[in-house]
Parts: structure tokens; sequence; C-alpha cells
């Protein structure tokens, strides 16, 4: 019914089609039984009627629906009208005229406008001269009684037209209102974010909203009266279906809350549920489905948890790697003060303050560094740096330490390598990087730190001999997660915040970032510098 222009039209169509196939159905019913009693025009006038009914359902598919209404009641009150007049030739009296009144009520309620009123009187008029045909064949003469007859009819007409008119109104306001109540609750469904689905116990869709049905790759009018089994993938059946029956067999609803791929490739977290719906009798007659895509409520409670552990690893940081520094300050000044030890004893102590204290400062400056990074407060000014100046300059800091644990130290680097970065990020990065190596590798070990260049990128690469680590922290290091603070192999300390402030600002460099390691098995990480400006 394509061709139908609203809800109402479609309800009169169908009713007409309907009603086709009724009157078709009883003129052949009426064509046997009169065949029956022996008649034989009857049925032949049945048959006929049948045969030309028949044809408003052709015009009907074709989409000529007024011209289809028009042939209908014509042919209908035509047939009538002569059956009668066969009747009364052969003086058989069987009130098949009043079949007009089904006429004239059907036409009330088949055209529109004025025309409606126009057909319902034009048929009145034939039942009347059928009547008047039918009071002269019986011999009555025109008088009180035969005026009273006209006259009843007249009334009986008039009722029954004022009725009809009446409750007509009143059914398509009714159906106006409706329809209109029906357009509202299905765009209250369409626009609602949520994936809503009513399916009878059997699984098949009785009504979809938009999301649903675009989440599964289909239209809606597709999916209304197909089965789930043909509808959702089979990852989703396979966990899904328990649930279903589980909501049909308990009457109860069943909640879920998982991670689904859906067929279009996205992946959502689907917090929902099965609810059953009981009729009278106290059967579940359908389910209703009802799916909350709750991904980004997810992210937030899964990134919740990461600033909840990033704050309980700072709160660690600065209780154990800062207060503890400055605890033993004041200790050591207290004694002092108190004459405990002597001036020399003190001076005795400033190696391993002045050692306590770099190390205090190289916190505090990664923890600030790494607080401005978080809220955004730092920007890279990338220009042409030259590599090996940058790393010969900063493994000089840590020549003390080398020599220490006689760690065999090379650098391979051009002299005339370049990349383009910010010049102080880089010089924190490689900083970080070889004072991890350093601290990680036993004595005796190796440490290199080599670089290439191809047409579009510089690579550098600082590679240990050291005590590596396993996959997980690898990943860990990847994410930029604040790292528990781990003592090196000469019992050196960390803030944790290191590879963490080394990553953040490599990664707004547009540096990539490999790493490499295996425990007991040295670690490897490889630094992609482009040597251009990257648009």
């Amino acid at each position: 019914m394509s061709y139908a222009q609203s809800p109402l039209d479609k309800r009169r169509i169908a009713l007409f089609n309907y009603l086709i196939l009724f009157c078709v159905a009883t003129s052949l019913l009426l064509g046997i039984i009169t065949w029956t009693f022996g008649f034989w025009v009857q049925p032949l006038i049945c048959l006929a009627a049948a045969l030309m009914l028949s044809f408003s359902i052709l015009l009907n598919k074709r989409g000529k629906i007024e011209f289809s209404k028009g042939y209908f009641i014509s042919v209908g009150v035509a047939i009538i009208t002569g059956a009668v007049l066969i009747y009364v030739d052969e003086g058989i009296y069987a009130d098949t005229e009043n079949m007009l009144f089904a006429a004239m009520a059907i036409s009330m309620f088949m055209t529109d406008g004025f025309r409606k009123h126009i057909a319902y009187w034009m048929i009145f008029v034939s039942y009347i001269f059928l009547k008047i045909v039918i009071l002269n064949s019986q011999g009555l003469e025109f008088g009180n009684t035969y005026a009273l007859i006209l006259l009843n009819n007249l009334v009986v007409a008039g009722i029954l037209y004022l009725f009809l008119y009446v409750f007509r109104a009143i059914l398509i306001k009714a159906f106006d209102r409706s329809d209109q109540q029906e357009q509202t609750l299905r765009s209250l469904l369409d626009n609602a974010p949520l994936l809503m689905a009513l399916v009878d116990r059997h699984g098949n869709f009785i009504t979809v909203n938009s999301n649903y049905a675009n989440r599964f790759g289909f239209n809606k009018r597709d999916l209304i009266g197909r089965n789930r089994l043909s509808v959702l993938p089979e990852n989703i059946m396979e966990k899904h279906e328990p649930m279903f029956q589980e909501a049909i067999s308990e009457k109860k609803q069943v909640a879920f809350l998982e991670e689904t791929n859906l067929p279009d490739g996205s992946t959502i977290s689907a917090n929902g549920k099965y609810e059953p719906i009981v009729n009278a009798d106290g059967e579940v007659e359908s389910v209703a489905i009802c799916v909350d895509d709750v991904s980004e409520l997810i992210r937030a409670h899964k990134a919740l948890k990461v600033a909840n552990e990033t704050k309980d690893k700072l709160f660690s940081i600065i209780a154990h790697d800062i207060k503890s520094p400055l605890n033993l300050f004041h200790s050591i000044l207290s004694l002092n003060h108190d004459d405990v030890i002597s001036k020399e004893q003190f001076i005795d102590y400033q190696n391993s303050l002045k050692q306590r204290l770099e190390s205090l400062t190289g916190t505090v400056d990664e923890l600030l560094e790494w607080a401005r990074m978080q809220l955004g407060g730092i920007s890279a000014y990338p220009a042409n740096v030259n590599v090996s100046e940058v790393v010969k300059e900063n493994a000089d800091l840590f020549h003390t330490l080398i020599q220490r644990k006689n760690i065999d130290f090379k650098i391979e680097a051009p002299d005339d390598l370049e990349a383009w970065i910010d010049e102080n990020h880089f010089k924190v990065a490689i900083r970080n990087l070889i004072h991890n190596a350093i601290k990680y590798t036993n004595g005796g070990g190796s440490i290199k730190v080599t670089s290439d260049q191809s047409e579009t990128q510089t690579i550098v690469s600082i590679v240990d001999s050291g005590v590596g680590m396993s996959g997980d922290r690898i990943q860990s290091i990847i994410k930029k997660e604040i790292q528990k603070s781990k003592a090196g192999t000469d019992q050196e300390m960390g803030s944790g915040l290191g590879l963490s402030l080394t990553l953040g600002l490599l990664e707004k460099n547009n540096c990539d970032v490999h790493v490499t390691s295996a425990p007991n098995e040295g670690t490897c990480f490889e630094i992609k510098i482009p040597k251009e400006e990257v648009s």
C-alpha cells in the first residue's frame, strides 16, 4: 500500500480489500444456494457479481483506489437492482432490495467529501425505485399505506444517515488521535539513545526503534516479522539466547552488562535487560529488549580508576622520595645542633647529603614537569637539534656513576646528525633513558647509544645489558603510567615519574617510541624522531 497517504488510508484500503473478498465469497455462496433451490438465472447473476466485484482487487493493486470505490459501489447497486427486478418478474419477493442499505453504509465509509452524501442518497433513490416497483407488482394502490411504507423507509434512511455520519466523524477523529499518539511514541523511541525492541515469545520482532535496526545493519521495516536468529550475529545469539529463554521461562527480568561486538565493527559496553510482558492468563506473550551503550561511562570509570591509582602513586612518591630525605636532613641537622656529633663528623656527611639533595631536587623537578604536562602546560617548540651533542652532553652527567659501576658505555652517533625536536624535551628524555640504563645495569655491564637516519626520521637507540623487564611493565610504560620506583642494581632510587615524563615529552614532539626487553636480557629503547616539521 505504498500509494496510501496516511495510516488511516492504509486501514481503509485494507478494509476495502476485505470487503471485496467478503462480497465475492458471499456472491458465490448465494449462487450455490439458489442453484440448489432449482433456480438458474439467479446463480448466473451471483457468478457475474463475483467476477465483476473481484475486478476491484486488481484496481486497488494498481493504486486506482478512487476509481475502484466508484466501480465497486456502482456494480454492486446495479447487480442488486437487476436481481430484484428479475425476482419481481418471477413473482419472488425476498427483500433483496434491503441489501442496498448495506451499500449505502459502505458508500458512507468508502468515499470522502461531498461524494459520500451524493452516493448515499442516490443509492437510496434506487432503493425507493425498487420499493415502488415491488409495491406496484403486489397490486398495492397508492394511498395511505403506500405512502406510509415509503415514509418509513425514508425515516430509516435518515436515521441511518445521521448515525453513520456521526459515527464516521468520531471514528476518523479517534483514528487520527491514535495515529498521532503512535507517531509520537515512535518518534520518542527512534530518538532515544537506547537500542529498543519488542519480540514475541518465539523470537520474532514485533517492533524496533531506529537505533536498534541501524546498529545491526537493517531498516526498521525489514526487521518487523523476522526472527532474531536471522538478524543477530552468532556471537550475540550464543550469549543472549539463554537470557531470552530465562526471561520467558522464569517470567522475570534478566539484566546484563558486557562488551559486545556489533556487525558494523564497533564495540560497545552494553547495559541492558530482557523484560517479559505477561498477558491476562499469566503467560509471557512478548519480551521487551532495552540496551544502553554505556561505553563512555565505562571509559570514564576506567579513567577515574587510573587517576586514583596515579594519585596513590604520587602520594607514595611524596611520602617516600621527598619526605624521607627531608626527615634525614632534619635528623642530621638536629644532631649537629645538639652537639651529638662534631663539626668534623658533620662534614663527613656532606657527600651523602649532597647526593640526597640532588636526588630530591631531581624528584621535585620531575614531579613539577609531569604535573605541568598533565595539565597541558607544556608545549613543544621543535627545531633542528644535533643528536650527538645532546647524547654526549647528558652522558657526561653520569660519568662518575658509569666509572663506579665499571660500565662499558659507548656512543655511536655521527657528529652532524640532526633531528626536528624541542631541544629541552630531547635532553630530558635522553637524560632519563641513559640514567635508567645505568641504574638497572649490573657492574661490568654495557650500554650503547646509537643513532641512524632515514629519509624521513632519525632513530636513536639506547641498549643496555641490564636486568630487563616483563611484558606487563613494558605495556605500562607505553601507556605512560607512573611506575613504582624500583631500586637499581646498586640500590639507586628514583621517583617513578621519569619514564612517564619522557614518553609524554616525546609524544608532544611526534616521536614514536618502541621498547623491547625481557627479564635478565637487557632493554632497548628506540626513539624515532621526525627529520622535518610534521604538518
